[in-house]
């Protein structure tokens, strides 16, 4: 009866030992998207204003169908770095732009933006970063 109870003790000790070892190994992760497999897309903005801008301004990264790859982010004076992640790996081409928000109202603004989309085109792999530069400027382009 004895050897019973102390089997039994060290039983549910070590079976306790073993739970508390496999939820122990997940304190601390966090599900962060530069660890997990997926490609970055850095997008700088180099914008120097001496007018503050109106309107709404998105950053996009677009695939070579014109198609959104990841959640649009809106412009944010001051702001020169925007992070976008996708599943990959993947090819073709990936497009950053800077665009007007179509929706709501708008205004007619002495100080318009204009920027030429930065393309990068070929194989895209998970857990690498692509940089792309978009420098807006309020000259209209030559056609």
């Amino acid at each position: 009866m004895k050897t019973t109870k102390i089997f039994s003790v060290l039983s549910l000790a070590l079976i306790l030992a073993a739970v508390t070892s496999v939820f122990s190994a997940t304190i601390g992760t966090k599900n962060d998207p530069t660890v997990n497999p997926v490609i970055r897309y850095h997008v700088n903005i180099q914008l120097t204003l001496e007018k503050p801008l109106c309107n709404i301004w998105l950053v996009k990264i677009l695939d070579e169908n014109g198609r959104m790859v990841a959640p649009a982010k809106p412009y944010i004076p001051g702001v020169v770095g925007y992070d976008f992640y996708e599943k990959g790996p993947v090819k073709g081409s990936r497009i950053a732009v800077l665009v007007k928000y179509k929706g709501g109202d708008h205004y007619v603004c002495e100080t318009e933006l204009f920027t030429a989309p930065a393309i990068i085109t070929g194989q895209f792999f998970n857990g690498e970063t692509y940089r792309f530069e978009l420098a807006p400027t309020t000259l209209v382009p030559k056609p």
